[in-house]
């Protein structure tokens, strides 16, 4: 059983929400289920074997159904290794792949539209016309811009998605970090990631989550400095060594940040934390997932790094997935 769990100015195509499998006949992939629909507001339909019924709530999602939503519609969609994407009105999204051969994949076809991804416990793509993302543990948005220009927007709220153009020939790549979005367009390389303007953010949660969902992203930056030991056997060891003990104290700064911040109306992530070990283990984990962003070597031979995360709407939902802390 599968446990329950912002764009002025874009244009987006109307359309539909198509899933299917792209391996074996459409009876042998519709005999296994791999989600469901966990909740919709508006009106969606489901194409199964050649037949369109309506969508509901709970409705079991299979490799080669195609799902389609309307106009003033979202959806949201839950598999089976705890992914959920969000998909806003007029989209239209392929299931490719649902879990790679090695199991450790799936693979999603933007065609038109946007949708807002929490990743799973596998890693995940979001294919489009243009762009090729890659994520693992991460929450982020794609849209596909259909203004002529073929152009896809990805903006991250948490972790890092890696992007490159969907053509082979176009192979240089970038790392969009949290709070950060990239634009990739037809025959160009992807953008440098740059801050993603709050007013988009905005745009875009409004597309595919309900009011009372937008959170965040929150983007926690911390300091962290040590001084080369003296016994080290080299210039190179006591370099390493003095990084790695300014890497802890950041990783300890930004763990103390996150504490502070707000999860639901007065509830902050400590009073989470303080519930149970196995909060606090799922918040000290997700801390140590943060990136160094700056290192510099100071004037009085110490190192210093800066490192970086952001909390979205995924480790949000880790919380309130625990339950009233009351």
């Amino acid at each position: 059983m599968m446990k329950a769990s912002r764009l002025a100015g874009l244009a987006f195509v109307s359309g539909g929400i198509i899933l299917f499998a792209s391996a074996g006949g459409a009876t042998a992939a519709a005999e296994k289920e791999v989600g469901n629909v966990k909740d919709m507001r508006g009106s969606a339909s489901i194409l199964r074997e050649k037949q369109t019924v309506d969508a509901r709530k709970n409705e079991p999602i299979f490799k080669a159904d195609t799902v389609k939503t309307s106009d003033k519609s979202k959806m949201k969609l839950l598999f089976i290794d705890d992914s959920l994407l969000m998909i806003g009105e007029n989209s239209k999204v392929l299931v490719s792949v649902h879990l790679d051969k090695r199991g450790k994949t799936n693979v999603f076809n933007l065609v038109d539209g946007v949708v807002n991804v929490i990743v799973g416990k596998s890693g995940l793509e979001i294919h489009t016309p243009t762009t090729v993302s890659t994520a693992r543990g991460t929450s982020y948005v794609v849209w596909v811009e259909n203004d002529g220009a073929q152009k896809t927007g990805v903006a991250v709220s948490e972790g890092r998605v890696e992007v490159r153009n969907k053509e082979e020939t176009l192979a240089e790549k970038v790392v969009v970090p949290a709070g950060k979005m990239s634009f990739v367009e037809k025959g160009k390389i992807p953008t440098p990631a740059v801050v993603a303007p709050p007013e988009v953010i905005q745009v875009l949660y409004k597309k595919t989550l309900e009011q009372e969902e937008i959170w965040g992203p929150v983007i926690l930056r911390a300091k962290g400095s040590a001084i080369p030991p003296p016994d080290a056997i080299s210039p190179a060891q006591a370099r390493l060594m003095a990084l790695r003990a300014a890497k802890v104290e950041a990783l300890r700064n930004l763990l103390e940040q996150s504490y502070s911040v707000t999860i639901v109306s007065d509830s902050t992530v400590q009073d989470y934390v303080l519930k149970n070990d196995t909060i606090k283990a799922k918040v000290d984990g997700f801390i140590k997932g943060a990136w160094v962003s700056e290192e510099r070597l100071l004037a009085d031979g110490s190192y210093e790094v800066e490192m970086e995360i952001g909390l979205g709407i995924g480790f949000r939902r880790m919380l309130l997935e625990q339950g009233d802390i009351k």
